[in-house]
């Protein structure tokens, strides 16, 4: 990578935005969109240049809701997303399962349900996204190292980011256990979500809403941003970050805060914006499995 996911010039364009559209979910008030935008701009204005997207994301977030009185202003879109995507379920795991490499196809969806993703775009297309990767016409380099690290693993931590996209992070976990099942060995798969509401992410409400701690164990990380500062994680998070195995990070906020990390982690997203995909040498919307 040329540099690493600091705040940059378009980063501010782009705070503004999911500002005025956090806004407008959480009230309708013009005066109060207002308010936040001129409140998003001061503290835009006093963010560290070493500061990542997701830290600065947390505080403006947070202003909106305090301001709102509304807690969770995505609360509504994150069950929508997560019921739109469990209806698909079905026809998900067929697609594993009929594939000739069913965890590779598994990764596949797993990055293209990483479009599901309001902060980076208004709107989006699912569907694209899917048949993109079912079609496999991505190339994914690190591949073959996953696997090979899957393959000698007891203990997986999969750090979680948005709903909708956290069912097919589903069809992947169960895709890894079955994969170690019929190896004849255990695995045991942890899943962090974040501390409290941000954006879409998931928490634990949504986790145990869609049953996820029937398949795994689900803790949370302490986050309250759209990433993962593992000094500001709980306790709990950062034994399991530091022991586990293999670590898989979902979406570009999570590898924001933490691809400058000392351990090996494996990154599923898709590359959501020009400093991104820049960062990256790949077009902006491209599906990437980096480590």
């Amino acid at each position: 990578m040329a540099e690493d996911m600091k705040i940059q010039p378009e980063c501010f364009l782009c705070a503004m935005r999911q500002a005025l559209s956090a806004a407008r979910l959480a009230s309708d008030d013009e005066e109060f969109y207002h308010e936040c935008m001129v409140e998003t701009a001061r503290i835009l204005a006093s963010a560290s240049r070493g500061q990542t997207p997701p830290e600065g994301g947390e505080i403006f977030y947070r202003m909106i809701r305090e301001r709102s009185g509304n807690p969770d202003p995505f609360k509504e879109q994150k069950k929508r997303q997560n019921d739109v995507v469990v209806a698909l379920l079905p026809w998900l795991r067929e697609t594993v399962a009929a594939a000739e490499d069913p965890l590779l196809m598994a990764v596949r969806l797993a990055i293209a349900g990483n479009v599901v993703d309001p902060g980076a775009h208004e709107s989006f297309d699912l569907e694209k996204s899917v048949m993109d990767a079912v079609a496999g016409e991505v190339g994914l380099e690190a591949y073959p190292a996953l696997a090979e690290r899957l393959g000698d693993a007891k203990q997986v931590l999969v750090v979680a980011d948005n709903c909708g996209e956290i069912v097919f992070d589903q069809v992947l976990i169960e895709t890894m256990l079955e994969t170690a099942a019929m190896e004849g060995r255990e695995l045991e798969v942890i899943l962090a979500v974040r501390a409290g509401p941000i954006i879409n992410d998931v928490t634990m409400a949504e986790a145990l809403d869609l049953g996820l701690d029937r398949l795994c164990t689900v803790i949370s990380s302490g986050s309250e941003m759209p990433g993962t500062v593992v000094e500001r994680s709980t306790q709990e998070f950062q034994d399991f970050f530091r022991t586990a195995d293999l670590v898989i990070s979902k979406g570009q906020g999570n590898w924001e805060t933490l691809e400058d990390r000392d351990r090996q982690i494996f990154f599923l997203f898709q590359a959501k914006c020009p400093v991104a995909a820049t960062i990256n040498s790949c077009p902006v919307g491209q599906p990437l499995l980096l480590t």
